[in-house]
């Protein structure tokens, strides 16, 4: 797993430098994947942390929310994007249940309660950030395993022979 040193974080996530050592050294809301060694040094994030990260600011800036009283909600959010891979999550929902509670939606998984209130933090805007931040060029939703060459006929990347029912008919 790569990870982003704590001076490149800011173009990242829309946090200051000063915010970010607020939030992940004085207030340790969020922690660092890599905590600092010793004075100088940087601390560093893997992407699930910066993702975070981003996803506090919107909680903060548009929610209004306190984000020191909410600091497992965050570790619980941090902890569902473990082992999640990034381009899984494309079309992906964080859902905060109450402020208490999270899950992560995906277009085929419904929210476990229809009847809570809820906060639906969505990822693709987050994600596209971050994968122009990693020089990444294009968001991906899937891998090509194998090409399709040849599957629409025997001409143009296929055999020259023709197929064997074909040439039965002939």
């Amino acid at each position: 797993m790569q990870l982003v040193r704590s001076r490149d974080v800011p173009a990242l996530t829309g946090l200051t430098a000063n915010q970010l050592r607020e939030w992940t050294v004085r207030r340790r809301l969020i922690q660092p994947d890599e905590p600092a060694q010793k004075r100088g040094s940087e601390a560093k994030f893997s992407w699930q942390t910066l993702l975070v990260l981003r996803l506090a600011v919107v909680l903060r800036t548009r929610f209004y929310v306190e984000l020191q009283a909410h600091r497992e909600l965050l570790a619980s959010a941090r902890k569902l994007l473990d082992g999640a891979s990034f381009p899984g999550l494309w079309g992906g929902t964080l859902a905060i249940y109450g402020l208490t509670r999270c899950e992560l939606l995906t277009a085929r998984t419904p929210p476990a309660s229809a009847e809570e209130d809820t906060i639906l933090l969505r990822l693709n805007r987050h994600l596209e950030a971050l994968s122009q931040g990693f020089g990444l060029p294009a968001p991906v939703a899937q891998l090509h395993l194998f090409p399709a060459v040849g599957l629409n006929g025997y001409g143009e990347g296929a055999s020259a022979e023709r197929p064997r029912a074909e040439r039965a008919r002939s």
